[in-house]
């Protein structure tokens, strides 16, 4: 039997890794769409390079489009200036260029999203 979602709309904070901690819209049907869709424009420009790192690319590419998505504060997170720094869009594709944020992320929030579990981390 699938259990039916509620329609709750709670952001919830997810802890990236020590000191640094997120907090995240809900996962939506349209925002994995559109990362999915993210994701295909990366196999779609690869396919004629068949460049071996293509499905890593296009994973990054979707879990970036949801970061962009979900992320709408931050905690830890500080610019070149040791000032704490705003949420942005560049922001954010910073924070997932940094590994322990990005597999953070990764684990705490899309695979969650993709698997259907409604874990959260607050």
């Amino acid at each position: 039997m699938i259990r039916l979602p509620s329609a709750s709309n709670d952001v919830v904070w997810i802890d990236l890794f020590p000191g640094v901690r997120v907090r995240v819209r809900p996962h939506t049907v349209a925002a994995i769409i559109v990362a999915r869709a993210d994701a295909g424009k990366v196999f779609r420009a690869d396919e004629a390079n068949a460049d071996p790192q293509t499905g890593a690319k296009a994973t990054s590419a979707m879990v970036r489009s949801l970061a962009r998505f979900a992320i709408i504060e931050w905690e830890g997170v500080g610019g070149e200036d040791d000032l704490p720094a705003e949420v942005t869009l560049d922001g954010i594709d910073a924070l997932m260029s940094v590994w322990p944020a990005y597999d953070g992320f990764e684990r705490l929030y899309v695979g969650p999203a993709l698997s259907g579990e409604a874990e959260k981390n607050g």
